[in-house]
């Protein structure tokens, strides 16, 4: 089980910022910062499952699922221990506003058929990618090429398989090769939560003879293994109803008992979801028909009766008479006192912004658009609004006032969304600890059924899942 990682602290995997930033260029760090920033402000927590695996000084190839735009990009490099070297295709690089922050970021454009690129592009960047894994790098790729709505992974093109066996025939020793899936609770909802699970890193070796006998077919069996590994730790859904469903149910499974009503790690969430969708997934039989019948009907009795109290899991599962409650209802209520006027100049100044940005990102369809809107937009205009701020203040008070205003805004923001949470967690406690508490036979109702649907995927998982070595 990997690291949970507060975004207030990302630092994946537990190295240390020395190691974060060893070996890398300026442009790199500063890149690195801004994502950790963007990915602070935006999600309200990331976990790194096996992020210790992309080891240092190794050459490698990382492929990601693409499911969120721009966002997927940010995640991987505030999250972890090594910066990756992006491939993205050249049209990218014409946005005016993008621009800037691919070549800050040394992200390496490809020439695509489709955009109009030439064979000659593509070789000059696969000779780049090869330099940089030479010299220890990570280059990462999002094969599937393009960003998608979809509860099931795209085809994979044949780039980062094309990339990893041609620098290995070139001479760069041990490349590898690494999967790593990227899970969302709601993809573009602000103040979410994200996972990023590293998969094990595989040596091109294997594939090295068949490449020079047999360039297409080595390659295409290279990518055949990387789609299969990129399902296998990220999960597909016939629908993203059931996904969503099979997350409600893994969180009943694997919740911990906590004195206030806390969400699941998404580190433990995941791999109950992944047997889950396996058993689902099984060929039918009277016995897998059964079994998913009876895990609808008791997931679906327990949402009534979660309904029916106004409720939802973790306040069901919050162990309300532990005598710690008061305390920690206490301690939230002081620190919500103490932000107060900060959060309340927070909140007068990102409002206007904030609307604006939230208006702007109902435009695309895709929700990985509007996750990327989201997050760009609030980084230009409330840079702008803080510039303007700072201006504002300057001309009264003077350039060191101004600078002063201009660095406080941003900190007031931050500290007006942790007080907006920490009281919505509050009331939350409150809400349950009086249902439960005043709930008499309906709440032995709820506990019955909670306990019937863990009884349930456990019948099930031992029904389609085999045990593990």
């Amino acid at each position: 089980m990997g690291p949970s990682l507060d975004t207030a602290t990302v630092t994946a995997g537990g190295v240390s910022g020395e190691a974060r930033g060893r070996g890398r260029s300026v442009g790199d760090r500063v890149m690195g910062g801004l994502a950790r920033l963007l990915v602070k402000a935006f999600f309200r927590g990331v976990e790194v499952e096996h992020g210790e695996r992309l080891g240092s000084g190794r050459p490698t190839v990382l492929v990601a699922d693409h499911r969120n735009g721009l966002v997927d990009g940010l995640l991987l490099m505030a999250a972890l221990d090594r910066y990756p070297r992006f491939l993205a295709k050249s049209t990218l690089f014409r946005n005016p506003l993008l621009w800037p922050f691919l070549q800050l970021g040394g992200v390496v454009p490809i020439y695509r058929t489709q955009d109009g690129g030439s064979p000659v592009g593509n070789r000059r960047a696969f000779a780049r990618c090869h330099r940089l894994l030479v010299d220890g790098g990570m280059v990462a790729i999002f094969p599937e090429g393009i960003s998608h709505d979809e509860p099931t992974l795209q085809p994979l093109r044949t780039g980062a398989a094309r990339i990893a066996l041609s620098a290995a025939a070139t001479g760069v020793g041990d490349v590898e090769t690494v999967a790593v899936t990227l899970i969302y609770d709601d993809k573009q909802r602000f103040r979410s939560r994200a996972l990023v699970r590293v998969g094990v890193p595989s040596s091109t070796l294997p594939w090295s003879e068949a490449y020079r006998n047999d360039e297409q077919g080595a390659v295409r069996s290279l990518t055949d293994d990387l789609a299969g590994r990129l399902r296998r730790d990220g999960s597909e859904y016939a629908s993203w109803a059931e996904a969503s469903m099979l997350a409600a149910v893994a969180d009943v499974v694997v919740r911990p008992t906590t004195v206030l009503p806390d969400p699941v790690s998404l580190v433990d969430r995941a791999p109950v979801v992944a047997d889950l969708t396996r058993a689902l997934q099984a060929p039918m039989s009277g016995a897998t028909t059964a079994a998913k019948a009876a895990l609808e009907a008791a997931y679906g009795e327990y949402g009534k009766a979660l309904d029916l109290m106004g409720l939802d899991d973790a306040q069901v599962a919050a162990d309300y008479g532990s005598g710690r409650l008061r305390w920690d209802l206490a301690r939230a209520a002081a620190t919500v006192l103490v932000a107060l006027p900060f959060a309340v100049l927070g909140i007068a100044v990102h409002t206007v912004p904030y609307g604006v940005v939230k208006l702007a990102s109902r435009v695309p369809d895709n929700e990985g658009m509007r996750a990327t809107v989201k997050v760009l937009g609030s980084f230009f205009l409330y840079t702008l609004t803080y510039v303007a701020i700072g201006v504002a203040v300057g001309r009264v008070g003077g350039a060191g006032l101004g600078v002063v205003a201009a660095a406080a805004a941003p900190i007031c923001g931050y500290a007006a969304v942790r007080m907006i949470e920490r009281i919505r967690g509050v009331g939350g406690a409150i809400a349950g600890y009086r249902a439960v508490r005043s709930g008499g036979p309906v709440t032995e109702t709820v506990r019955q059924r909670r306990a019937a649907v863990v009884d349930t995927v456990r019948s099930v998982l031992d029904l389609h899942v085999a045990p593990g070595p």
